[in-house]
């Protein structure tokens, strides 16, 4: 018998407990990524879901079921162009975190980037989901 684990650290954010119980606020963050937000609505489109609600929007990743920490790394990836990692934990907690990285393996725009840099895309993404001031840090 084997057991197979991996590690994911990063810096960002731990997203299990936001709440976001606004269908605009959503739609107002899909807005920013229009490539995705189009891949959403056909999603729903598919399965016949006329009016969204946010727990439909929380259910648009049928592989990990990461929730809103997916929908938010799509943006943030379409909007910067800067990938962060969605992921969860062994007690199920789930994770938005920017990994580190050798800088042979980074694209040109990360190399420069800084721990503040990282902060303010962070939070200028989950401010428009939720009010909450959510902690970025190293997890």
């Amino acid at each position: 018998m084997s057991f197979h684990t991996w590690h994911t650290y990063g810096y960002g954010v731990e997203m299990t407990d936001i709440t976001c119980d606004s269908v605009d606020r959503i739609k107002l963050l899909l807005s920013v990524a229009p490539n995705f937000g189009k891949q959403v609505a056909e999603w729903f489109e598919r399965w016949g879901i006329t009016e969204p609600a946010v727990e439909d929007y929380v259910e648009f990743d049928q592989d990990y079921n990461l929730g809103l920490a997916y929908i938010l790394q799509q943006v943030i990836l379409e909007a910067e162009g800067i990938e962060f990692t969605a992921c969860n934990d062994f007690d199920g907690r789930i994770y938005l975190l920017y990994g580190p990285s050798y800088p042979w393996d980074m694209p040109e725009r990360d190399i420069s980037l800084k721990e503040r840099n990282i902060a303010h895309i962070l939070t200028k993404y989950l401010r428009l989901l939720t009010d909450e001031n959510i902690p970025v840090d190293y997890h």
